[in-house]
């Protein structure tokens, strides 16, 4: 595994890429589950760095989904949304020292919201700016960098990992167990749906959940972490993230913040042009990609270390609530938009 471990040298870093000189220990930002951050600090400036994931970067499309996702966040920037853009240095958003990558950003004072707290005009400050995001003409983007997509069905062999949590006795494997047909259940939804969604669709950010933004103590956000940007039909994103920015304690969303994230982004010029249970049952595709992943990495199929293979078992449970969380509120959800449009 030493190909796929992490090899961090922010001294060499910063010699190479004229940083600074470290004036203190870079010290390790908690929150996301798929790279490691860290504040650096030099005497030359302040930085978030990113070192990205190195099994990760192993796979065929990583850099170019990279390349992609800086050019969305540039040209979202020069269009008005405060996204947060990589730095650029020796011609290059990429640093890369003894095989290791790196992302670096201006560090930002700023904080995300807790999980858990509803903030009704943070809801309606997150619609608006989608819309924004979605009125956004990326459409130089498509020329070579973003392929059209031919829908494939899509069937994990959950029996099959099923099968070997349960081999090496993984903590979650009985759980996986019973949820076999619920995850076959919902990814046929998503087969059925996706495809249907297909004719509408933007490049947009992909991950617009609380962690990815910071707001300041002006309540001004800064979008961040744009790797996942890609195509994405908008009224499939557009109800995620009312769900991601309206999650309560109960595990339903909160139907005030809601609709005010909806009502927010309409009001700003957004539109509605496919069906809602199309795309609440879309929806469903990302947390199942992200169950998968995270049972690889228990499984040790693809992981860095055991700390990545850690935040796999620990992300498998998470997912599989979250998953049947999301399952329970799509009737519920549909309700109040059959109401309220």
């Amino acid at each position: 595994m030493t190909d796929t471990c992490y090899q961090l040298d922010f001294a060499k870093l910063c010699l190479k890429y004229n940083l600074g000189q470290p004036t203190r220990e870079p010290e390790q930002i908690f929150g996301g589950f798929l790279h490691r951050m860290y504040r650096l600090e030099t005497d030359l400036a302040e930085y978030a760095v990113k070192a990205l994931n190195p099994e990760i970067m192993q796979r065929s499309t990583a850099m170019d989904n990279y390349i992609l996702s800086e050019k969305a966040a540039n040209l979202a920037r020069r269009n008005g949304i405060n996204a947060l853009p990589a730095i650029v240095s020796k011609g290059s958003f990429m640093h890369e020292v003894n095989g290791q990558y790196y992302l670096l950003f201006p560090w930002v004072e700023g904080t995300p919201l807790v999980q858990g707290v509803i903030d009704l005009e943070y809801c309606q400050i997150i619609g608006q700016n989608l819309a924004r995001i979605h009125g956004t003409d990326f459409s130089a983007l498509l020329d070579g960098d973003v392929r059209e997509e031919v829908w494939h069905p899509k069937a994990e062999d959950w029996a099959g990992y099923a099968d070997q949590a349960a081999q090496q006795d993984m903590e979650w494997s009985s759980l996986l167990l019973r949820n076999l047909d619920n995850l076959r259940a919902w990814e046929n939804r998503v087969n059925t749906s996706f495809k249907l969604l297909l004719n509408n669709r933007v490049i947009s950010h992909r991950d617009l959940d609380p962690k990815n933004v910071l707001w300041d103590d002006n309540r001004v956000p800064v979008f961040i972490d744009w790797e996942a940007a890609g195509l994405i039909n908008p009224v499939q994103e557009l109800l995620e993230v009312a769900m991601y920015w309206s999650s309560s304690d109960t595990g339903l969303p909160d139907k005030e913040a809601f609709l005010a994230l909806i009502a927010a982004y309409l009001h700003q010029g957004g539109t509605i042009l496919n069906r809602w249970l199309d795309a609440l049952n879309a929806g469903f595709q990302g947390k199942l990609e992200w169950l998968a992943y995270s049972i690889r990495r228990s499984l040790r199929l693809e992981y860095t270390d055991e700390h990545d293979q850690e935040i796999g078992t620990r992300e498998v449970t998470s997912t599989l609530q979250s998953l049947q969380n999301y399952a329970e509120s799509i009737p519920v959800v549909l309700e109040w938009l059959e109401g309220a449009t």
